[in-house]
């Protein structure tokens, strides 16, 4: 246990280090040290602590959404543990790029406490990343096209967002076959589970998907397909807090331009913001380290933005964006952990 904490550490302390390394580089390659003492000297360090309160409304955003997305499938739970819950998954999320999907590994753990299923948990989850990425493909819509109209749309940027895009259509179609043909959801998941057990026996020749796994999780499905058919009008308060963790992201880089005056477009803003969470969902480093910095900056610069004032506000945002919830995260995670522990020593104590 000791070795893996040891381990972790290093971990993000590597992690720490190629990122400050790469803004080096940045300093070095286009612009000078000097330049960027000048730019920090002329901040307004006031809009950073704005900033800094920006983020807390994140985290508490993030656990309402989890409360209203839950609330609307039946399941209740505290704001105060959503909030843990979901900085955990965020730390998951980063520390494991997935396209934002390893983190729900976390609330699917916990599905017995939410007093549901783990089918009904992982379908709610995936929903809830549908919700979102519904959302910010609007935002990276814009993103694409106004790089387009000024002839800055490269091909590396093209293919990321293919392939975001070919996730979200392989959500969206399995969704809109299970609507369609509900009653053939079982049969969906019995052929899922046959391919599933006949590679696993190839290994270990043992089968780890029984028929009453499919029974129960087709039944779970079919029974959020049908809330989702009865209530869709009241999924407009998750996607209200789907919207706002998007503004308030937003609103965050704007203010770290407004820190160091200077008046950003909001058509340079929006793209930037898109292009840099695009990064973050495909990317084969942790959290996007250094490809999103690289890809952020290289779109700022482009637009005519100092490079100088570009790096800054990036290195600024990232440290905000993400060192700050990772550092929460890890932290969210060690609670959880340890609760789960207590609470199944509890039980171990109790039998």
């Amino acid at each position: 246990m000791a070795q893996n904490k040891k381990l972790a550490y290093i971990y993000k302390g590597l992690l720490l280090l190629a990122s400050g390394v790469f803004i080096y580089l940045l300093f070095r390659q286009f612009g000078t040290l000097t330049q960027a003492a000048d730019v920090l000297s002329k901040g307004s360090w006031y809009f950073i602590l704005a900033v800094i309160g920006i983020q807390a409304l994140a985290v508490i955003n993030r656990g309402a959404f989890y409360q209203t997305l839950y609330d609307f499938f039946g399941v209740r739970d505290s704001l105060k543990r959503l909030v843990v819950l979901s900085l955990s998954s965020n730390f998951i999320n980063l520390a494991a790029p997935t396209g934002g999907l390893s983190g729900m590994a976390v609330f699917i753990s916990e599905a017995q406490q939410h007093g549901m299923s783990k089918s009904r948990a992982t379908f709610v989850n995936f929903f809830g990343y549908f919700m979102y990425y519904g959302v910010f493909v609007l935002l990276l819509m814009f993103g694409l096209f106004y790089l387009l109209f000024n002839h800055q749309l490269y091909k590396y940027q093209i293919i990321t967002a293919a392939i975001l895009f070919g996730m979200i259509s392989i959500i969206l179609v399995a969704l809109i076959a299970a609507f369609e043909r509900a009653a053939r959801v079982k049969k969906l998941f019995s052929f899922v589970a046959m391919i599933t057990n006949f590679c696993t026996r190839l290994v270990s020749r043992k089968k780890i998907i029984h028929k009453v796994d499919v029974h129960i999780a087709s039944t779970e499905v079919n029974a959020c397909l049908e809330i989702i058919a009865s209530k869709w009008k009241q999924l407009w308060l998750p996607i209200f807090h789907v919207l706002l963790i998007e503004v308030i992201d937003i609103i965050t880089l704007y203010y770290l331009f407004l820190a160091f005056k200077f008046p950003i477009y909001p058509g340079i803003l929006i793209t930037t913001y898109a292009i840099g969470v695009l990064f973050t969902l495909v990317s084969i480093t942790p959290g996007g380290i250094g490809v999103v910095e690289a890809a952020m900056i290289f779109v700022l610069t482009n637009l005519q933005v100092p490079v100088e004032l570009s790096t800054i506000v990036v290195f600024v945002y990232r440290i905000l964006n993400y060192w700050l919830p990772f550092g929460l995260g890890f932290v969210a995670f060690r609670k959880f952990q340890s609760e789960k522990i207590e609470r199944i020593e509890r039980t171990q104590n109790a039998t």
